[in-house]
């Protein structure tokens, strides 16, 4: 997998723009992805298999961080943490 490979799979299953790089203004695409799963737990906000694509993210994490595609931690919209230094895929490990 490769990082153009990478965004076209996410932006495939999400109807609308989110930035690619992480900026102060924006979550990015892979952090609405790994977002909604987390704290939603499935499709929604214009996203779809949503589940699949958190499961991308985690194997491909460290093509995430190298590129700067995901933030390093992330919260919801009440301010709860969702992650930090960038242990999104924490999730997945608990539920194996």
């Amino acid at each position: 997998m490769n990082k153009e490979r990478l965004i076209e799979r996410l932006q495939k299953n999400f109807d609308g723009f989110a930035p690619i790089e992480v900026n102060e203004e924006e979550w990015t695409l892979a952090d609405l992805f790994i977002r909604q799963l987390l704290n939603n737990g499935g499709d929604g906000f214009d996203m779809i298999k949503v589940r699949q694509m958190y499961n991308l993210l985690c194997r491909h994490k460290q093509l995430l961080i190298d590129n700067n595609m995901v933030s390093e931690k992330a919260w919801n919209n009440s301010g709860y943490p969702l992650w930090e230094g960038y242990d999104f895929d924490e999730y997945l490990k608990s539920c194996q």
